[in-house]
């Protein structure tokens, strides 16, 4: 290091120094100019005392924190005896004997309610009860459950087989059919099938199937009619007891004696009212769930087979 380097670091030491030694002057002082002297015959010797945790400086009060808990606990103690001893004798042995008291009275007042004439409600409860007498009893005999038979009534006049003429088959004729399904598992039982179609108004005639039937070319003459989905598919109201099925069929053939599209209208109606009273399901020729879409397009085709077949006779 050079001589210049060397005398930069003494002066900075001097300013060090300098600065300690002013600090120390002006915050120093005798630490014990605020406090009394100790009395007099106390030694030097004698240890500080005090809750002060710097070691050798001595404070005001000499006494420490656990003399001063100790003196409260004692006062505390000397309360308590002189509360007791002013206490009378008499006034705690009535204390004690207080609850045997408060317990012979309650005793007292259950038997003047006992000795009462009205009694209480539990025993009022009871008697009603004893003079009750039992249900059925007045009866020699159980009440036998009673059974109640529901009939399906059928119209005479939907039973009596009607003479109709079938509908004539061509060369632009074409088959449509719906089902009435029952739900899974299920079937439909006959009278319940038989009320429900007289309900819609067909008739039982040929081929022992029920049908719709129109007179405007002066004769019966068949429009659709409704079969068992099951072979044979007859409907014969004399088995109607015996008959259980799964669903029942409904054909349209178009041509029919009527115009073709009110025609199926007409059975899409019936099917879904005897769906109804079954608590079944109208399904297409595919024994899908009928939808709006499929029922359209049917109607179209036999308006189309309506016009070939009026096409037809125009040539002729």
């Amino acid at each position: 290091m050079s001589i210049v380097q060397w005398l930069v670091l003494a002066l900075v030491i001097l300013v060090v120094a300098g600065a300690y030694w002013y600090i120390r002057r002006q915050g120093g002082g005798d630490p014990w100019r605020d406090m009394e002297e100790p009395a007099d015959g106390a030694g030097h010797d004698e240890p500080a005392s005090g809750d002060s945790y710097v070691v050798g400086v001595r404070t005001l009060n000499k006494e420490t924190p656990a003399d001063r808990k100790a003196a409260a606990e004692a006062a505390r103690a000397r309360q308590a005896e002189q509360a007791s001893e002013q206490t009378p004798e008499a006034d705690r042995t009535r204390a004690v004997r207080q609850p045997t008291a408060v317990r012979r009275r309650a005793v007292s007042r259950t038997t003047a309610v006992s000795t009462d004439d009205k009694p209480s409600q539990g025993e009022t409860q009871v008697r009603s009860s004893e003079a009750e007498p039992p249900r059925g009893a007045d009866s020699a005999e159980p009440n036998e459950p009673e059974q109640t038979t529901v009939t399906t009534e059928i119209p005479p006049a939907a039973t009596e087989r009607v003479e109709m003429v079938a509908p004539e088959r061509s060369e632009h004729s074409q088959l449509f059919m719906l089902y009435v399904a029952a739900p899974e598992g299920q079937t439909f039982d006959g009278p319940d099938i038989h009320a429900a179609l007289a309900k819609a108004d067909l008739k039982f005639g040929l081929n022992d199937l029920y049908h719709r039937v129109t007179e405007v070319h002066g004769v019966t003459e068949s429009v659709f009619c409704v079969a068992n989905m099951l072979k044979p598919g007859t409907l014969d109201p004399v088995d109607q007891d015996q008959l259980s099925t799964p669903g029942l069929t409904l054909f349209l053939l178009v041509p029919a004696p009527i115009e073709g599209r009110p025609a199926m209208r007409d059975m899409m109606e019936t099917a879904n009212r005897i769906a109804t009273a079954l608590g079944g399901h109208v399904l297409d020729d595919n024994r899908a769930l009928l939808k709006a879409q499929t029922a359209q397009y049917m109607l179209d085709q036999i308006a189309e087979i309506d016009r070939r077949a009026r096409l037809g006779q125009r040539r002729r």
